[in-house]
């Protein structure tokens, strides 16, 4: 796996790594913060059924410039495995108990996040062995839920655009993100794994309503790329829709910046 020449590895403790992991992929870009057009983005896709472990075992170790001393190294968890708890009523003891109570199947390593201006705490799970290996291999690593980078990018929009209600809809590969605003103040984040256009349409109308938005007035954002035939399904049911696109620096910046999804790009933004 090849590097940019203008990626000088020897000098690792400049750049940020970004490492973003997904049950059946793996994807890691390296860029320079103080020269945005120098950024590195790879990316692996996993056999259904295997086991993702073993997997990233196999990647770091075969590529071990991941372990070197970066800047700053970043792990971005994709799952639809999160939970959103008011910050009044989380308790760190009980975190894992938070999210047991609304999830069947069994969690492994729970992590936490505050959205400080919403004052939600957002909880997720990482499987044991694989935040134990990551941990242990990376160098100081900080890890996020990619809704986490998501809900962030949308609120500073929505912040932005003023009064109103906003829903924004991210589209990348399996996965589909539905963030619902009101003004500034979250109201809803989910996410949809392997559905088919038909269900991800029934899936963003049934929340639109059960927000009480307004089909005449109320603004719906698309980001990433969506099926065709469900854009222009959406088309006939919302008035007011706007595509998100790039950030207008990533234009300036190498291919492979513009092919990064939103959330794993957002760690490479200027605040």
């Amino acid at each position: 796996m090849f590097l940019p020449e203008n990626i000088d590895l020897g000098k690792s403790e400049k750049y940020i790594l970004s490492l973003r992991v997904k049950p059946n992929g793996f994807m890691f870009s390296i860029t320079d913060p103080d020269m945005g057009n120098n950024y590195c983005l790879r990316e692996t896709t996993f056999r259904p059924g295997d086991d993702l472990l073993t997997n990233v075992q196999r990647i770091i170790f075969d590529f071990n410039f991941l372990t070197q001393i970066f800047r700053q190294t970043n792990v971005v968890i994709v799952s639809k495995d999160y939970e959103m708890v008011p910050a009044e009523f989380y308790d760190k003891k009980k975190q894992q108990n938070f999210y047991d109570f609304t999830h069947t199947n069994k969690s492994g390593h729970i992590q936490s996040a505050l959205f400080e201006r919403q004052d939600i705490v957002m909880l997720y799970n990482i499987e044991d062995d694989l935040f134990s290996f990551l941990s242990r291999n990376l160098w100081n690593p900080h890890f996020f839920h990619h809704s986490q980078l998501l809900i962030n990018t949308f609120e500073e929009k929505a912040r932005i655009s003023g009064e109103g209600n906003k829903m924004f809809v991210n589209f990348h590969t399996d996965f589909t993100d539905v963030i619902c605003f009101q003004g500034a103040t979250l109201l809803h984040s989910l996410t949809y794994e392997n559905e088919p256009p038909a269900n991800t349409l029934y899936y963003i109308l049934k929340i639109w309503e059960q927000c009480g938005f307004d089909q005449m007035n109320d603004t719906l954002y698309l980001a990433g790329k969506a099926d065709s035939r469900l854009s222009e399904k959406l088309y006939q049911y919302i008035n007011n829709i706007e595509i998100i696109g790039l950030p207008q620096e990533i234009h300036f910046w190498s291919e492979d910046a513009r092919k990064a999804p939103l959330d794993l790009l957002s760690l490479s933004l200027p605040l």
